[in-house]
């Protein structure tokens, strides 16, 4: 079963229908046939960033429990601080931020480097060991 995680703005597209990526993030996660992994990092994010609206906020929270109850979303825990520390520090010019270095260190723990995200800015600039770039599934087209 192909595995990818899932970022922070592309749970906002989904949800968000005002969000430009919105029709692209629905087809994408619609036409996903795998597991989604994602950190708590992520998901707090996600519920910041849609803070504004309740509506859109709930959204967020119950898609991912709905998702994780299905068996299609595993929410991991961030277990070391000091690698994200780590990772923060390696990517300052980008101004990483808790989120993408929790994927960061998750992709690294898992081996899973393809990323939905509408974020192909940073993450295609992020690097995991040896070098290894992420495959960005959603958004690929963005800059």
């Amino acid at each position: 079963m192909p595995r990818a995680l899932a970022d922070t703005g592309a749970i906002v597209a989904l949800v968000n229908r005002a969000d430009r990526f919105h029709e692209e993030a629905v087809e994408w996660f619609k036409h996903f046939r795998g597991q989604l992994l994602t950190t708590e990092a992520v998901i707090a994010e996600a519920a910041y960033v849609l803070a504004a609206s309740p509506a859109h906020q709930r959204a967020a929270l119950l898609w991912c429990e709905r998702a994780r109850a299905a068996g299609l979303l595993s929410v991991e825990p961030v277990a070391d601080y000091a690698a994200l520390a780590g990772i923060i520090g390696q990517y300052a010019s980008l101004a990483c931020d808790y989120a993408d270095a929790s994927l960061i260190a998750l992709a690294e723990r898992t081996g899973v480097a393809a990323i939905a995200t509408i974020d192909q800015r940073d993450f295609s600039v992020y690097r995991l060991r040896g070098r290894k770039r992420f495959r960005i599934l959603l958004g690929a087209h963005r800059s």
